[in-house]
């Protein structure tokens, strides 16, 4: 067999579980405690809350100076350790290394690609730049492949200048934006630094256009303790180095374009949006105070991120989790060996998504299409189930069709964003003629009567029936006698079903038993049951035949051409000299037509000497 292995493909990860965990966090220029820091980001590869585990994909980092960007690569390799992160195209002007800081981008190196040329700085007033760059999905060729994140840290403050020039800032952004194509998957991630659901930089965000942006938790306000859970800046009460006052405000968003709501390849996963360590308990205090509730039923755990949370920064990282597009994998015989034409769909493509996930709702549903090229016949749609499953579509060869054959296969995804997304599977065969079942050696005839006779308690009858396979030759199949139905009465099978039938005919044996049978005329109706050899397409065939016994108390004798009440040397001279065509005569003991063979044997199932 060929497997098509789409895990083998240059690039594609083979040992890690593909989620795609998007965080962004504004790591307040490092001002933070080292280890907390890094006890933050091992505790965001370690959250479980939405159902599982996984290393984030892409970590959009705020307030990031060129001083601190090569040691927070270094503490993002300690706290996850494994995991092959580059930084994408970093960007830092003299006015973003001041207290703004730049925006960094960290991207698992075996899921996604960078494209360099997608990368834009778009200023954002303030002295603040807002970094675009592109991205790609290993092994993915499509649009929605295409990842584009925009790493945001707008201008602070409150007071109407200051709301205006965040405003700016978002028509910066969105002016880039909608220059996208169409159904772009855009995450528009970072510090937005707004106040409330009214204010006109997070409207720009939503206002119509390609770019436009859905919040994920919905528009409605988020201002108040009955709105705690989406909070995400301070987490702490004191000031200095690091902001304090308290978490009452939702500074850090994560804003997605409608093709990632579509559950189609990259796409959100529900529930999964959340702020790391808030558990809706901790509104205008430090998220330590007293008891943490984040995983539920385990206040251990929730404390010691609260604690590491308290001492990183001052925001908290938002999380999203992505469902990941499917990676194609598909199987097909290369040499089908003998084929029928025209028979049955029975030449099966094996289809899977070979995708490694942490759960099987993080895969994005992969559906395909299935074609033939013509010689063989079929096709069909389906959702590729996860691996160790597969979907199975079968095909049969055409009709007409025999000797030596090459055929191909066609798989393509019709989801989005699909690694591997199609394959043209090649295999070669012989191709045969379905077997023709005949009661005739010279037409086809597919209904027969065949009749005996026999004295009264004569024992058994023994009737001989050939069969043929019509017109049979090295590209023509056999055909196998498989079974016999309508038997009874005392009538029975006695051999010749499991036998193969090819240039000579096969010999059906049935049998009446007269003993204790009445005088008279005994009949039954049997279908035989054929099917073409077990090879690849093989059809089944019906043919039929009438047995008829008759029973009488007169002296004669089954064979005795004679009349001399005896079945000898006389009689079988007598079937000699009558062999061949002969219909109707007395010596044609199966009444086919024809004095052969299977007369010669019920002639000698007759000898009396």
């Amino acid at each position: 067999m060929i497997v098509i292995a789409a895990l083998a493909l240059a690039g594609l990860a083979t040992s890690a579980s593909a989620q795609v965990r998007v965080v962004n966090w504004n790591v307040a220029r490092l001002n933070g405690d080292p280890q907390s820091i890094e006890a933050v980001f091992a505790a965001i590869a370690e959250d479980d809350v939405p159902g599982f585990a996984t290393a984030p994909t892409l970590l959009i980092l705020q307030e990031v100076t060129n001083g601190s960007r090569v040691a927070l690569e270094n503490i993002v390799a300690a706290a996850i350790p494994g995991v092959p992160y580059e930084t994408a195209t970093f960007t830092v002007e003299s006015g973003e290394n001041g207290s703004g800081g730049a925006q960094m981008l960290l991207f698992r190196a075996d899921l996604f690609e960078e494209i360099p040329s997608g990368h834009r700085d778009i200023s954002t007033g303030a002295g603040r730049n807002t970094d675009r760059w592109q991205l790609r999905f290993r092994g993915s060729t499509d649009d929605a492949g295409l990842l584009w994140i925009y790493g945001m840290h707008l201008k602070a403050s409150s007071g109407s200048s200051n709301a205006e020039t965040r405003r700016l800032g978002a028509v910066a952004i969105r002016n880039d934006a909608d220059t996208l194509p169409v159904g772009s998957n855009i995450v528009y991630a970072g510090d937005l630094n707004v106040y409330g659901n009214s204010e006109p930089a997070y409207l720009e965000f939503l206002s119509g256009g390609s770019g436009r942006a859905e919040d994920p938790l919905g528009t409605e306000s988020w201002s108040g303790a009955a709105n705690a859970i989406k909070h995400s800046q301070s987490p702490r009460l004191e000031g200095g180095a690091l902001v304090g006052g308290g978490l009452d405000d939702r500074f850090d968003f994560q804003l997605l374009t409608a093709s990632l709501f579509d559950g189609d390849g990259l796409s959100l996963m529900p529930a999964t949006y959340r702020s790391l360590g808030n558990d809706g308990n901790h509104y205008n205090v430090a998220i330590n105070t007293g008891n943490n509730g984040y995983f539920p039923g385990q206040t251990s755990r929730s404390n010691g991120l609260a604690d590491a949370l308290h001492d990183a920064s001052d925001h908290l990282p938002v999380i999203t989790d992505l469902t990941v597009p499917g990676l194609l994998t598909c199987v097909l015989d290369e040499n089908l060996g003998r084929v029928i034409s025209g028979g049955t769909a029975s030449v099966n493509v094996r289809i899977a998504n070979a995708r490694s996930v942490e759960v099987a709702a993080a895969a994005a549903p992969l559906e395909y299409v299935t074609t033939g090229d013509g010689i063989l016949v079929g096709g069909a749609t389906g959702t590729a189930p996860l691996l160790p499953s597969f979907d199975t579509q079968s095909f049969s060869l055409a009709a007409g069709i025999t000797g030596d054959f090459t055929a191909t296969v066609g798989v393509d995804a019709t989801s989005g964003a699909v690694s591997q997304p199609e394959y043209d599977l090649v295999c070669d065969g012989f191709a045969i003629r379905p077997a023709i079942p005949s009661w005739s050696s010279e037409s086809i005839v597919t209904d027969v009567t065949v009749e005996a006779e026999s004295a009264s308690d004569a024992g058994v009858v023994f009737i001989d029936v050939p069969i043929h396979n019509l017109g049979w030759n090295e590209v023509q199949s056999a055909l196998d006698l498989d079974a016999a139905s309508g038997l009874g009465g005392g009538f029975f099978s006695w051999e010749g079903l499991g036998t193969s039938v090819t240039d000579d005919p096969g010999l059906l044996r049935f049998g009446f038993n007269t003993a204790g049978a009445s005088e008279g005329v005994h009949e039954v109706d049997v279908t035989i049951q054929a099917t073409d050899e077990d090879v690849p397409g093989e059809t089944t065939h019906y043919v039929t035949l009438t047995l008829v016994v008759t029973i009488g108390t007169d002296d004669s004798v089954p064979g005795d051409f004679n009349d001399d009440g005896l079945v000898n040397g006389a009689d079988l001279g007598l079937l000699l000299g009558a062999w061949g065509p002969c219909r109707d005569c007395p010596q044609d003991l199966n009444g086919d037509g024809v004095v052969n063979g299977a007369d010669l044997g019920l002639e000698l199932g007759f000898w009396t000497g």
